[in-house]
């Protein structure tokens, strides 16, 4: 079988230095397609470093995580337009807008400024886009709506409402699934309403699942558990997420 973790923090200096242990251990069991998201650009570096190493196992994503969009300079800007270029360089994120975590609203414009810049970003040199909506479902759907986006996006751990779910949904967007779907009822109706041909698996590692680090050695449970909610056999789920992730990962 193929387990993918389609969002895990591998630049995370919790994992970073240990990367070649891991990797190892990780082949062992099956998980060998992880696509490492950045939050910021000294991630967005060591993301194309691991992707050089490891090719076709790390997918390599650079980008600013909302939490730290007011801290993105033009520098920085000018830097991460250069890194997208780059051929190790497989999607743009984790990008997008917080409004669950970050109270301030005046960071709040500044957030939609970033989002919209790392949009064209992700359009010109046809990369996909990993997104974090947190709280601003809504808002993140009118500026998809609105910004003419051209390559394939995924919502990261949704769990906003149902209506903007839907019409997400319509617009093509993939949904990466993880643990807490096990206790979350928001997250949980991804898998009710989504068809399963634009679901993805992740673990969003170092994100606690029961007390400890996710990992990626939480995706072959994961599956076996989502199989077992949407009724179909665990082979038949690992096909459909092999081929759901290349057609993200690839633009088709």
């Amino acid at each position: 079988m193929t387990y993918i973790d389609c969002h895990f923090h591998f630049a995370d200096k919790y994992f970073y230095k240990r990367v070649d242990e891991l990797v190892k251990d990780w082949l062992k069991l099956d998980i060998n397609k992880i696509v490492t998201v950045a939050t910021n650009l000294k991630e967005s570096h060591r993301n194309i470093e691991l992707a050089k190493k490891y090719p076709n196992i790390i997918f390599a994503g650079i980008g600013r995580h909302p939490w730290g969009a007011h801290k993105f300079s033009e520098e920085e800007l000018f830097i991460c337009k250069g890194l997208a270029q780059k051929q190790e360089v497989s999607i743009i994120g984790e990008v997008g807008l917080d409004h669950y975590f970050i109270k301030d609203k005046d960071r709040w414009k500044r957030q939609v400024t970033v989002l919209e810049q790392f949009i064209q970003m992700a359009n010109h040199n046809k990369k996909s886009l990993m997104l974090h909506l947190t709280g601003a479902e809504e808002e993140i759907y009118q500026i998809l709506t609105s910004s003419k986006l051209e390559v394939n996006f995924c919502c990261h751990w949704y769990s906003g409402s149902t209506k903007i779910l839907k019409k997400l949904s319509d617009l093509g967007s993939y949904f990466t699934v993880n643990p807490a779907f096990l206790r979350s009822k928001k997250h949980k109706k991804v898998l009710e309403l989504v068809d399963k041909a634009y679901l993805l698996t992740e673990s969003d590692g170092p994100v606690k699942f029961k007390g400890e680090p996710g990992t990626p050695v939480l995706i072959p449970m994961l599956c076996e558990v989502i199989a077992k909610e949407i009724k179909i056999p665990i082979e038949e789920l690992n096909t459909i997420m092999q081929t759901n992730f290349l057609k993200y990962i690839k633009n088709q």
